[in-house]
């Protein structure tokens, strides 16, 4: 009688390490393809939050044109329109309900709008305002307001004596050119 030979079946080392090299390339592509979403993701959240901040940076523009009236004040011996439109700015007064009249601006600084609070109404000299920043990595800004024949003017209101009635603008467009070259476009009914 004989006996037959019995041979295990096993894996020789060269299967051993092809194994090891496939997997190796799987998991190298999957970390890649994980990378890769991650920083989408990454991309996505910060662009999300960029346009959440100029959204709230125009409802807060609008809250405030909206509520301009045409009151003006005085700084010393000089007076200035409720409404003061120049390149680099605007001043407004603005009421809300159950408050007094403020004396609030806008202005591009640095590549940041920023909003300003001057502490009082009028002032028997110049003050320094509050300054906050609102919008940031804006490059440029154009405002213009819509005059009572609905042009568009990039000037409003003179220091001097102001009449109390006098007529605030019919609208204010604002674009913003951001630091990417983005450029945002809004136009505002005045109430």
């Amino acid at each position: 009688m004989t006996r037959g030979v019995v041979r295990q079946q096993a894996f020789t080392l060269l299967e051993v390490l092809i194994a090891l090299a496939i997997m190796a390339m799987l998991a190298l592509t999957g970390y890649r393809a994980l990378d890769g979403m991650l920083e989408s993701e990454r991309q996505i959240a910060a662009d999300r939050e960029r346009w959440r901040d100029l959204e709230l940076f125009f409802a807060r523009f609008d809250y405030d044109v909206g509520h301009a009236i045409a009151r003006p004040y005085s700084l010393g011996k000089t007076t200035f329109p409720g409404v003061f439109l120049r390149e680099d700015g605007i001043a407004i007064v603005r009421a809300t309900p159950g408050e007094p009249p403020q004396r609030l601006g806008y202005r591009l600084r640095d590549g940041n709008v920023e909003l300003l609070y001057w502490p009082g109404l009028d002032a028997l000299s110049p003050a320094s305002p509050a300054v906050y920043t609102v919008a940031t990595s804006v490059a440029a800004w154009e405002v213009r307001l819509a005059n009572r024949d609905g042009r568009w003017v990039e000037r409003w209101g003179e220091a001097g004596a102001q009449l109390d009635d006098a007529p605030l603008p019919r609208g204010v467009f604002l674009a913003l050119t951001l630091q990417d070259g983005t450029r945002v476009e809004r136009a505002f009914a005045w109430r």
